[in-house]
């Protein structure tokens, strides 16, 4: 949308970014890695707490992909087939957990299911081996079956052939049979992707496998890394959380390898556009009966996936002390009050600064990146721009730490730098799909009509990217508020963040308080959350970029 001759500017500009947010930090890393030489490197990775993080990390990740990936798709098939009407409380419901930073996720399950958690005292409800790596695989596919679910749903939006699914049901076969036969095939491209990006997070997370695995000795890469790099300040041990860092970044690569790779082959070329709302009535599994167990179904898992783990910790931070039954004669609003007493206040003000800054420099980023390249350029530069989110947080703190601390380490300025190579691709989705529906005659009449570049950006190009403008913002705020990985990582004297103070407290034991700082993140959160599925039904819809 820019001037030919601004591409250049552009393209420069977004090469050096990537640079210096993500190509400086992972080679620093790697030279960390090896400065003992490929034999030290070897020995680091082949130690014994290296190879179990590795396994725990990939049995996890595995076993997330597979369990969320069958959920999310059954969810997907069962929910965006129904009338649209009645879809919409539905797909809420089903994503209700992605609103849910992961942390406070982690911590309710732990306080709800867990060992002489609210359940156990008043009903002797436990989910067995909710601490360790059971919990851990269990939460984060909760947390990941949104994920699928709105991969998959989009690809029934898109790759759904109803005509066939009615011919081959009109031929003899059964529900399955065509389910087999017709759906799942051609589903693969939306299948293979969501196991990617399932993958991808699981590998990435930290506050789950730090909530519900660390009480019982499992370790996953990034709660190895956090965990000790907090513990020794060694330049042997740093050297040996750097191999470990790389092995993870590796370890993610070679998943997205894999899966591009699963995914090219999968990609057919005939795609018909979304399917309406009559032809998913049509192939649906109809009947009142069915649309009850649907409904009843999502509703249980809804119950007990985000429901009752917010209720009990609602009642555990206005509960006056651990043991007790959170009724009103044991109500009390201290826990609020010693949970902000200390640096609380003060890290609350730097996620707040923090993630406005980076939701401004984000988009700002995004605009050359979307506006002032075309073609094959915008394609691999927007693919470098997501290479920043597929690096895990834990090994991009680290490297950055590498590339970066010598004059910026404890600062709030080095978790900023962290924030914005993280979640640069976080901005870029939606402005990009916004992009994809101008139409670049209007930017052309303006010029043509003796508008100056600015002029034709500011009043032709923008104003119908507002939307995507601001769930771009809106997201990369979001999903900065509640980091805890890198911020934990590279936070210092007085640059603490609220996501950081929120794990420092349960780590001190005090349930009452960390209680107190999960919802006080937790509910602004759900309320931005639900204004950003609001814009996201926006940006599809025509009137966005008319």
């Amino acid at each position: 949308m820019l001037p030919a001759r601004a591409r250049p500017v552009s393209v420069v500009l977004v090469v050096a970014l990537l640079g210096a947010l993500i190509a400086v930090p992972v080679g620093q890393l790697a030279r960390t890695a090896f400065a003992s030489g490929w034999s030290g490197a070897m020995a680091a990775a082949g130690s014994r707490q290296a190879v179990l993080a590795l396994e725990h990390t990939a049995l996890v990740s595995v076993l997330v992909t597979a369990f969320a990936v069958i959920c999310g798709g059954a969810l997907a098939l069962v929910v965006e087939r129904r009338p649209r009407r009645s879809r919409t409380l539905l797909r809420l419901a089903v994503i209700s957990p992605l609103l849910i930073p992961e942390f406070v996720l982690g911590f309710s399950w732990s306080q709800a299911y867990g060992p002489s958690g609210t359940l156990d005292r008043a009903a002797g409800i436990t989910v067995p081996g909710l601490l360790g790596p059971t919990g851990v695989v269990l939460v984060l596919t909760v947390h990941a079956i949104p994920l699928a679910y709105l991969v998959i749903a989009a690809g029934l939006a898109t790759r759904a052939e109803p005509d066939l699914e009615l011919a081959a049901r009109a031929s003899g076969a059964n529900g399955r049979t065509v389910l087999r036969t017709v759906t799942l095939p051609l589903l693969r491209p939306a299948l293979t992707a969501a196991a990617a990006l399932v993958f991808v997070t699981s590998t990435n997370s930290f506050a789950v496998p730090q909530v519900l695995g660390e009480p019982a000795g499992f370790a996953t890469m990034s709660t190895l890394i956090f965990n000790d790099l907090n513990l020794s300040a060694s330049p042997d041990v740093f050297n040996q959380l750097a191999v470990v860092a790389l092995e993870q970044t590796a370890l993610v690569l070679a998943a997205i390898l894999v899966f591009g790779l699963i995914l090219r082959r999968t990609a057919t070329e005939s795609v018909r556009g979304p399917t309406t709302v009559g032809e998913r009535a049509a192939v649906a599994a109809g009947g009142h009966v069915a649309s009850r167990i649907t409904t009843a179904l999502v509703g249980l898992y809804v119950l007990i996936a985000t429901v009752v783990p917010l209720l009990v910790l609602i009642g555990v931070a206005l509960t006056r002390g651990p043991g007790l039954a959170p009724t009103p004669a044991n109500w009390t609003t201290s826990n609020f009050a010693d949970a902000f007493s200390g640096p609380t206040w003060v890290g609350l003000w730097h996620s707040l600064v923090l993630a406005a800054l980076a939701a401004v420099i984000v988009i700002v980023m995004c605009l050359p990146t979307v506006l002032g390249t075309g073609g094959r350029a915008r394609t691999t530069l927007g693919a470098g721009v997501l290479l920043g989110y597929a690096v895990p947080g834990s090994a991009l703190a680290v490297g950055i730490l590498i590339a970066y601390g010598s004059p910026l380490e404890g600062s709030a300025m080095i978790i900023l730098i962290a924030y914005l190579a993280k979640l640069w691709a976080v901005g870029h989705r939606p402005l990009s799909a916004g992009v994809d529906r101008l139409v670049p005659e209007h930017a052309m009449a303006a010029r043509a009509s003796g508008a100056g570049p600015l002029t034709a950006l500011g009043s032709v190009v923008l104003p119908p990217l507002r939307v995507a403008l601001l769930t771009g913002a809106g997201l990369v705020f979001v999903l900065a508020v509640q980091e805890v990985t890198m911020s934990g990582i590279l936070y210092g004297p007085g640059s603490e963040t609220f996501a950081a103070v929120i794990l420092n407290q349960q780590d001190l034991g005090s349930d009452g308080a960390t209680a107190a700082l999960a919802l006080t993140m937790t509910v602004p959160l759900l309320f931005i959350g639900l204004l950003l599925v609001a814009g996201r039904r926006r940006l599809r819809s025509p009137e966005a970029v008319a």
